[in-house]
């Protein structure tokens, strides 16, 4: 079977803008419309995984086994029935540039997973309000513990878990994701 290619340049122009309009989007680069911390809608969790894909090869060389690892455990997330907790995105103009969840392990106990902002939208205040988001959620809920995983790299995050009361209560350093990693257990008594 021969190669399907369609060149956007031989497009008539609607579709050109079309197709330069969605992939705009697809890249997250939108400067339209205000910025707004929401609930996930349908699909977005596969944005959640791309780009933390992406980012975590770029910025400290993981490997394609991270990917299993996400999508583990946002498939879980999204099969397991009732209230299981909530994952907010950072909306930007309809483009999803952000995100944290937490994860339900019991009545009492919420994982925060899923923390993420893209570069240009790092140091502007949005990785504090959704760690506000996701804890005032679990004070909602009326849990008296949330904890996470990370790893030692992701300082800035580690900084703002320590603003919030976060201790680090165990590290793991082993082969993971393709190279040696320090994971670090943080936790949060409510």
């Amino acid at each position: 079977m021969k190669d399907f290619t369609i060149s956007i340049s031989d497009l008539e122009q609607g579709k050109r803008q079309a197709v330069r309009k969605s992939l705009h989007t697809i890249h997250g680069k939108s400067d339209e419309g205000p910025i707004v911390i929401r609930p996930f809608r349908s699909g977005e969790l596969g944005w959640v995984s791309w780009r933390h894909c992406v980012l975590y090869r770029e910025e400290y060389g993981f490997d394609d086994t991270f990917e299993y690892y996400l999508l583990a455990g946002m498939a879980q997330f999204i099969h397991e029935p009732g209230d299981r907790g909530q994952v907010w995105v950072v909306d930007c103009g309809g483009t999803v540039v952000g995100a944290i969840s937490i994860v339900e392990i019991s009545s009492e106990t919420g994982q925060l997973r899923w923390f993420i902002l893209e570069p240009g939208f790092r140091g502007l205040g949005l990785g504090k309000r959704l760690m506000e988001t996701a804890l005032a959620y679990c004070r909602e809920r009326g849990m008296t513990r949330v904890f996470l995983w990370t790893v030692s790299e992701l300082l800035a995050a580690r900084r703002l878990y320590e603003i919030n009361g976060f201790e680090m209560t165990e590290t793991k350093n082993h082969f993971i994701w393709g190279r040696e990693i320090t994971e670090e257990r943080w936790d949060l008594e409510l």
